[in-house]
């Protein structure tokens, strides 16, 4: 389940962060979040709610240099747990300046299935190494599926968007390479259970997609403030239909901004 659900966010929190210490001053380059951000999300097949998830963000020491640790998990819920239970577990540790993966972890269990692999990016010699199948030569901004989320965020922070421009995510998942592709539509005003807020929508770029062949196959929209934070996400796929929204948040780097209501 969260295969899809990072896939979907990926084609567009905890305080202090190191309890009893002083959080290291280091400037937040080019980004629409902070360590301490936390996102929560209910997700349903249908109109029948069957998992939870949530994306957490913090700060970890690496010898004398920090790093950002993403972490997402899903896990099925009601009926969908008893018949179909899922506890998939996704985590990236991603350079605080480029927003460049250098680790990443799967860990999934779906029913009886259990897969683990680990990621190395070695950016100076141009491969990323796979537990599972060994060395791969890849390109320098090559990104794992959970980066690729906070990847999508800082392009969005830095950019001032025009209708159609496309975002481009080349990605290293499940060990085979992928061009994640969406495209820019406009602005919407979106119902939710935080009121109608302002967003920015996004779609998949069609041309030669053979994953989406229609912009209405998956829709996603994220706040048009400066945190850039999905709220709705829906998707029709080979199983059904799917939907994710926001259901929490909090350590957000613009509290000030974030999901700026419309009357």
């Amino acid at each position: 389940m969260v295969n899809w659900f990072l896939y979907l966010f990926s084609i567009v929190i905890l305080s202090p962060v190191f309890p009893g210490s002083k959080t290291p001053d280091i400037p937040y380059v080019n980004t629409a979040f902070q360590p301490g951000e936390v996102l929560s999300f209910d997700v349903a097949y249908g109109w029948i709610k069957g998992g939870e998830a949530s994306m957490v963000i913090e700060m970890v020491p690496v010898g004398e240099d920090y790093m950002y640790h993403v972490k997402a998990e899903a896990h099925t819920s009601g009926i969908f747990a008893v018949f179909s239970p899922i506890q998939d577990t996704y985590e990236s540790y991603i350079h605080m300046l480029s927003g460049l993966p250098i680790k990443a972890i799967r860990n999934i269990r779906e029913n009886k299935y259990t897969r683990y692999n680990e990621l190395l990016f070695f950016r100076d010699r141009h491969f990323i190494r796979s537990l599972h199948s060994g060395d791969h030569p890849a390109p320098d901004n090559t990104l794992d599926i959970l980066s690729a989320f906070y990847f999508a965020r800082r392009h969005l922070f830095s950019h001032n968007l025009q209708k159609n421009h496309v975002i481009s995510l080349f990605t290293f998942f499940d060990d085979q390479f992928l061009d994640i592709r969406i495209k820019y539509k406009g602005k919407e005003t979106v119902k939710t259970r935080f009121g109608r807020v302002r967003c920015l929508k996004f779609v998949p770029d069609t041309r030669n997609n053979k994953t989406f062949t229609k912009e209405k196959q998956l829709q996603i929209w994220v706040t048009d403030d400066r945190n850039f934070i999905p709220v709705k996400i829906k998707a029709q796929l080979p199983i059904g239909s799917l939907k994710c929204v926001l259901t929490g948040f909090k350590g957000l780097k613009d509290p000030e901004g974030v999901l700026k209501k419309v009357k």
